[in-house]
């Protein structure tokens, strides 16, 4: 097997040919809407000489301490502006947006969105695979871990006997919105050709090999936007979800977390054949705001010793290739435990190496057009008095933006054949559903748009409506209720409701878009219920957010 030192040279040399290439563009327990979408770090001591404004992964929230040592360290402030990896590499490819750097979890995004060569002096912080995470039990049961606990070598192969046998489903955030579920999925399929070698055009066409893809992504019980929020949702329910596939440094946190609450850890399991390794690059965004200087500044206390052991205690590696800067020290040792299956010898991994742009772009697009799990979305909105006017305009925007197959295209949201739509327009009481399949979605957003805003705000009328509409067997996709609304509910029977949903047992995730006057904690209570995510629309930019919650189904 190649050696980490040798693959990321790999990666390093197809990210080099990349950049001249471009592309198109906390969980169940009741927090506020989009928590921790921004978090600002000042010097402990001293007046800031200077702020920057940084578009993040998710899973650098797990890096706080690090990030707070090298302010502290540079005497210059940050704001980390958490979102997708998709959203930075928009960004780049608009200009930059306002951002002075970009932190995303893998140098892909920067590659392909830096159309512009804005990004300057980008620069890896660290380094972590993605890996499964899967309860010990669950391991055992699939042959996968000795009676000690220590995992076996799996292959991608074996995984996909599991999931065709129907012995093992998993979480994974969604391909063509997250870098952990884009690395993922080029590495299954990567392995699955059976060389050494890049994805090639010609493999997107090789009928059997993405054949097995499919049957392999038919596993994904819960998709996600987020790596974090996805670790997020095993950790609050250890009891319902027993494998998840994130970075190792993010399985390393939910252990942590389980462990303190008296559960079992998840054990972490490197597919023998084929895994990817994500580099944490930073980088500059040159806007001619003449703030090089404090950037430089950042980035080398980033990169100072000190900082960097605080990247290992979080799990992340900072060594040559992938190893261990600093494995004597007692917290990096509490992180990468033998016990939870975690390899840091020097053949531990073998890593992918990254095709090119153009197949990259064309494999996010299989993906999202053919190879993923179909979606089953009902789309419960918010038709009273008070959306009359802006906010039903806004309402019908944003379904266009999710679902509309031009607009939708733009963010690899794009409907598929076998997705299905349903629409629940209520007010005082639900209306009758309209149901569309396939990408011809015309017949639903006519109906988005010539409903009446009038009447009360029956909320869970709704969204019983919207459980009289999920299929009778819910494996057979990702399946979502999507709550939008503009106020609290001023009628209906919420703990009727809360029964219903209970007794059915179909463990749909309820995501709401908070608009207007809504009441957070009315939606809040129906996220704890389903394992799901409020999400703020009150900011306007409603397209935005709805293209956000569709990148979770």
């Amino acid at each position: 097997m190649r050696r980490i030192a040798a693959s990321v040279v790999a990666a390093a040399a197809s990210l080099t040919m990349l950049a001249a290439c471009s592309m198109p563009g906390k969980i169940g327990g009741g927090s506020t809407a989009d928590p921790g979408k921004t978090q600002s770090f000042t010097p402990a001591k001293g007046k800031a000489e200077a702020t920057l404004s940084i578009a993040s992964g998710s899973e650098n929230k797990e890096v706080a301490d690090a990030i707070q040592k090298a302010v502290d360290d540079s005497g210059v402030a940050v704001t980390m502006h958490y979102m997708g990896s998709l959203d930075i590499m928009s960004a780049l490819e608009h200009g930059g947006d306002d951002y002075d750097a970009v932190w995303p979890a893998s140098s892909m995004w920067i590659s392909m969105g830096d159309t512009k060569h804005i990004v300057k002096d980008a620069t890896s912080t660290s380094t972590t695979p993605i890996v499964f995470g899967i309860t010990e039990s669950k391991a055992k049961q699939l042959g996968w871990a000795n009676a000690d606990g220590t995992t076996k070598p799996v292959k991608t192969a074996d995984i996909l006997d599991a999931v065709s046998q129907g012995r093992l489903t998993f979480s994974m955030t969604s391909a063509t919105q997250s870098n952990s579920g884009a690395s993922a999925y080029l590495a299954f399929m990567t392995a699955l050709t059976g060389r050494d070698e890049p994805l090639s055009a010609a493999d997107l066409n090789d009928t059997q090999l993405t054949d097995q893809v499919t049957k392999l992504l038919k596993g994904v019980d819960r998709s996600s936007g987020s790596s974090d929020w996805l670790k997020d949702m095993v950790v609050a329910n250890p009891n319902r979800f027993n494998a998840m596939v994130n970075y190792e440094s993010l399985v390393i946190q939910a252990n942590k977390t389980l462990t303190d609450e008296g559960h079992d850890p998840l054990l972490v399991v490197y597919p023998a054949d084929g895994i990817a390794v994500s580099d944490s690059p930073l980088g500059y965004v040159d806007r001619g705001q003449n703030l090089d200087a404090a950037f430089g500044k950042f980035q080398q206390a980033l990169a100072s010793k000190d900082a960097k052991l605080l990247f290992e205690r979080a799990g992340r590696r900072t060594g040559l290739g992938g190893a261990l800067a600093y494995a004597s020290d007692g917290q990096v040792k509490q992180s990468f435990r033998a016990d939870w299956g975690i390899n840091t010898g020097a053949d531990a991994l073998k890593t992918i190496a990254l095709p090119s742009a153009s197949v990259i772009n064309q494999a996010l697009d299989v993906y999202q057009t053919k190879l993923r799990k179909p979606s089953y979305t009902i789309w419960v909105v918010d038709y009273s008095g008070s959306m009359s006017g802006s906010g039903k305009d806004g309402v019908v925007g944003g379904l266009k933006a999710a679902l509309d197959p031009a607009q939708a295209k733009q963010s690899h949201i794009d409907p598929a054949d076998g997705d299905v739509n349903i629409l629940i327009p209520f007010s005082s009481s639900a209306e009758t559903p309209t149901r569309v399949k396939g990408t011809s979605t015309g017949e639903l957003l006519s109906r988005a748009e010539n409903t009446d805003a009038t009447g009360g705000t029956n909320i869970y009328d709704g969204l019983l409506s919207a459980l009289d509409q999920l299929p009778e067997d819910t494996s057979d996709y990702t399946t979502a209720i999507v709550l939008m609304t503009d106020g609290q509910s001023d009628d209906g029977d919420k703990s009727y409701f809360t029964q219903e949903y209970r007794s059915r047992g179909k463990d749909v995730p309820v995501f709401s878009i908070m608009f207007g006057d809504a009441d957070p904690d009315q939606l809040n209570e129906l996220a704890k219920l389903s394992n799901a995510k409020v999400f703020d629309g009150r900011d306007g930019d409603l397209a935005s957010v709805f293209r956000q919650v569709k990148g979770f189904n």
